[in-house]
């Protein structure tokens, strides 16, 4: 309020509003908690480029693989699929056809390094199933001759991973990872070596 005083000139007196000033730290560190906290059912599917380098044997592929799990925060179960087809090459009159399956089962982690960016990594069992076929050509006068070689094996042996990612929002991320699936056999090698985009959806 203003008020006059006789021989005093003006003066003043009352109280002064102050604005309201958001708590804006309070408001990153709410952002950042969520962006880490995973708590929940998850799934996933991932697609890219899976290749194979075992002696002789050099050859690309598609690569899909889809998973599920349970996360608590930072670290999870999951399971799922990969499945690697088609590799060919040929060498030396052979021509070899290679397919690759199997089922994962292992634990998984993520960590935040920014509000919405992130590192994954997993390592787990991969229960796997190959199927390898080569046609063994021999000329013989003026005639070819094929015989096929088969063979089916399967076994179980380790998988891992790394990744980065995006989180969209509390719901949705996508990012890129590189996978290694073991599968090492009596009759068939395929260790394979995976890069694919990834996308995860949270319930």
């Amino acid at each position: 309020t203003v008020s006059t005083a006789a021989g005093s000139g003006w003066s003043l007196s009352g109280t002064s509003d102050k604005g309201v000033v958001p708590d804006v730290s309070a408001a990153g560190d709410t952002l950042s908690a969520e962006s880490r906290d995973r708590t929940g059912f998850f799934i996933e599917a991932r697609g890219g480029s899976a290749s194979v380098s075992e002696d002789e044997f050099d050859d690309t592929a598609t690569a899909f693989q889809f998973n599920g799990g349970y996360r608590w925060g930072a670290i999870g179960i999951e399971g799922g699929y990969a499945t690697f087809n088609d590799f060919e090459d040929s060498d030396s009159g052979l021509d070899i056809n290679a397919e690759l399956d199997g089922y994962t089962l292992g634990i998984n982690g993520r960590y935040n390094f920014a509000p919405q960016w992130y590192l994954a990594g997993r390592v787990g069992a991969f229960f796997w199933d190959a199927d390898a076929n080569a046609a063994v050509c021999v000329v013989a006068g003026t005639n070819q001759v094929c015989n096929l070689v088969d063979a089916d094996t399967d076994g179980t042996d380790f998988y891992a991973g790394v990744g980065v990612g995006y989180d969209f929002n509390e719901m949705f991320s996508m990012g890129a990872a590189y996978d290694y699936f073991g599968a090492d056999g009596d009759d068939v090698t395929l260790d394979t070596n995976v890069f694919s985009v990834t996308a995860e959806v949270r319930f």
